[in-house]
């Protein structure tokens, strides 16, 4: 079960390094959209091209930061799911153990 969580705890730690990294690229793309919203063009500007290779990358991180934040919920939920079915257990256990302690004496 340590194992478990260890692993748990590495695989989160690498979805939240993850989803820092995006983060700082989607904030720096939206600088980088205001800069060019900002700038003023002017006739025969050869500098006026659409970037679309980077508007479809962007398209493509988002889908995969939700896919990432999914897989996180959905593992969060699987723990949450593991250890109430432990606490089920114990009480079960306990209340044997009391059972047994009772008939005794």
């Amino acid at each position: 079960r340590v194992d478990q969580l260890k692993y748990d705890v590495q695989h989160l730690q690498t979805a939240l390094r993850n989803f820092q990294h995006r983060r700082y690229v989607r904030e720096q793309q939206e600088r980088q959209r205001e800069e060019l919203l900002a700038r003023t063009f002017t006739t025969n500007d050869s500098d006026t091209t659409i970037p679309i290779d980077e508007t479809l990358q962007f398209n493509e991180s988002l889908q995969n930061a939700h896919r990432g934040m999914d897989d996180l919920i959905g593992s969060g939920t699987n723990i949450l799911q593991g250890l109430r079915d432990q606490r089920v257990t114990l009480k079960g256990t306990h209340r044997k153990i009391l059972d047994v302690a009772n008939m005794l004496g």
